[in-house]
């Protein structure tokens, strides 16, 4: 098995990144715990220092805890394994030191054992962690005061001042490296985020305006916002419920991504907003942006939607024609819901739209009384007025 794929086996494709640092950071140490003490055995084998008694001792102690972890992890139970390796470090220094004494500064490695356990343990088992850091710390200060009481080892100074040196030396390096991992985890972590938010903000900013985007991750609720002037557009595939009748689940699917993908497409180039769908009817407005309100605008939207519907071959091959209602005045919009955040329109000018596209015969486009009054007469001859002349409709009732 390659290091790699045991580096990260058990662990779910989804994992969060920081959690799988901790894992793959668990599963190293225990790699490098058991493969020190395993050649700690050989040298001493192969120098004839050891007895057979203290080689069984040094693979009991020194290698199965490792071992043990490493399965453990590598079968789901990261919290346990982590519990297990980091107990094992805290008894092995414990019997160090107190095998060779205060003198040695083999005490000192509680340090990098105590910044270890925060790296072992993920955020959501701090209190395991705290307790866990706890314990070594208190065997470091129970050691380091009973070291006052017992008998000082007899060596040479110079031994003493050269095993003490070694130990600091390397208690640093471990914290140094310790510390360091720990900000590249934290730094790969931090830009993992900002990318899943940049990801997360181009979704909501493609199904909402960016105004309601900010404000959501402000974390407030019931955004919404009145606007005076909007022209609404909806636009109804003719003849839905028959085509859907005869034809495969995919491909009705299929026509429908092609249709509302053109519609979308045009929407992005004219620079209007997409509401929602419903059904077969997809909803579209002109005059959120914050620029002047035009119903020509939104009467050339509608055009060019029908327009994009005969240029689609997905929508010809099944004979999709089009149903096309505009309708202008005040709405009022805003983001509703908890589980499933949706972006909806409430007034006159989209309820005079849904009426209109009712009255609109296949590839006719219908208008109400106010978005008449702001067509020219080349415009109004390639649309029709769903309204008798004189009607004011309630989106201009007000006015």
């Amino acid at each position: 098995m390659k290091l790699g794929r045991l580096m990260r086996l058990g662990l779910a494709p989804q994992a969060a990144p920081l959690e799988s640092q901790h894992v793959v950071f668990l599963r190293g140490l225990c790699l490098l715990a058991g493969g020190f003490t395993m050649m700690t055995m050989l040298l001493s084998l192969s120098s004839a220092t050891t007895s057979a008694g203290g080689l069984a001792y040094a693979l009991l102690a020194g290698v199965v805890p490792p071992i043990v972890s490493l399965v453990l992890s590598s079968r789901g139970h990261h919290a346990v394994a982590a519990v297990l390796f980091v107990i094992y470090t805290l008894l092995s220094t414990a019997g160090a030191a107190s095998l060779f004494g205060p003198s040695f500064g083999l005490q000192y490695w509680y340090m990098p054992v105590i910044v270890l356990t925060f790296m072992l343990f993920p955020s959501e088992r701090r209190q395991t962690a705290l307790a866990v850091a706890g314990l070594n710390a208190a065997a470091f200060l129970g050691f380091s005061f009973a070291s006052t009481l017992l008998p000082a080892t007899e060596m040479a100074p110079g031994d003493v001042r050269d095993n003490f040196h070694v130990n600091i030396s390397l208690v640093a390096v471990a914290t140094a490296v310790a510390t360091y991992y720990a900000q590249r985890v934290t730094a790969r972590t931090r830009d993992e985020l900002r990318s899943l938010r940049a990801r997360t903000d181009a979704l909501l900013g493609a199904v909402l305006p960016a105004e309601f985007v900010a404000t959501l991750r402000e974390g407030s609720e019931g955004v919404g916002r009145r606007y005076p002037q909007v022209s609404v557009v909806v636009c109804d595939i003719a003849g839905f419920t028959r085509l859907a009748e005869e034809a495969a689940a995919e491909d009705i699917v299929r026509v429908l991504n092609a249709t509302f993908s053109a519609f979308d497409a045009v929407c992005k180039e004219r620079g209007a907003d997409k509401v929602k769908t419903v059904g077969d009817a997809y909803v579209a407005a002109v005059g959120l942006g914050g620029g002047e309100p035009s119903a020509r605008a939104a009467v050339d939207l509608a055009l060019r939607m029908r327009a994009a519907v005969e240029r689609s071959e997905a929508c010809q091959a099944r004979g999709v024609r089009v149903r096309v209602g505009v309708g202008t005045g005040e709405v009022i919009a805003g983001v509703v819901g908890t589980n499933k955040l949706a972006y909806d329109m409430w007034g006159a000018a989209i309820e005079a739209a849904f009426a209109m596209e009712e009255r609109a015969t296949p590839e006719q486009v219908v208008v109400d009384a106010a978005t008449w009054a702001e067509l020219a007469a080349e415009e109004r001859a390639a649309v029709v007025r769903g309204e008798p002349e004189g009607y004011r409709s309630p989106a201009t009732a007000k006015g």
